[in-house]
Parts: structure tokens; C-alpha cells; sequence
């Protein structure tokens, strides 16, 4: 191995690892957001009322 192969081979890493680092401090920017967004997906799904369906059973799905 010569000087140049190692020496873009160093640059190539360090390029690398801070490709990484900076994707790893966007997401952990971006968890409150994410975390928050999750919860009131959640809460959008669970019915309000307990035993109240998404589609109650005496309705008619026909047409």
C-alpha cells in the first residue's frame, strides 16, 4: 500500500463517520417530533369510548 491509497482510504472513513454522525444527530433531533407525531397516531386509532368499535356492529355496511 502506498501513501496515496492509505491516505484516501483515511479521508474516505473520517468521510464516512461523519455522514453518520450527522444522520445520528438529525434523528435524535427529530425524536420528540417523531415520538409525539406516534402518540396521537395512537390516539387516533384507539376508540374513545370503551367498547366503542370503529365500526359498530348493527350498522349496515351494504348499499
Amino acid at each position: 500500500m502506498d501513501w496515496n491509497s492509505i491516505t484516501l482510504t483515511v479521508l474516505a472513513v473520517f468521510g464516512l463517520l461523519s455522514l453518520v454522525v450527522t444522520l445520528l444527530v438529525q434523528l435524535i433531533k427529530q425524536l420528540p417530533e417523531l415520538i409525539g407525531a406516534v402518540r396521537e397516531m395512537t390516539s387516533a386509532l384507539k376508540p374513545k369510548n370503551e367498547g366503542d368499535d370503529l365500526l359498530p356492529e348493527d350498522r349496515d355496511t351494504r348499499t
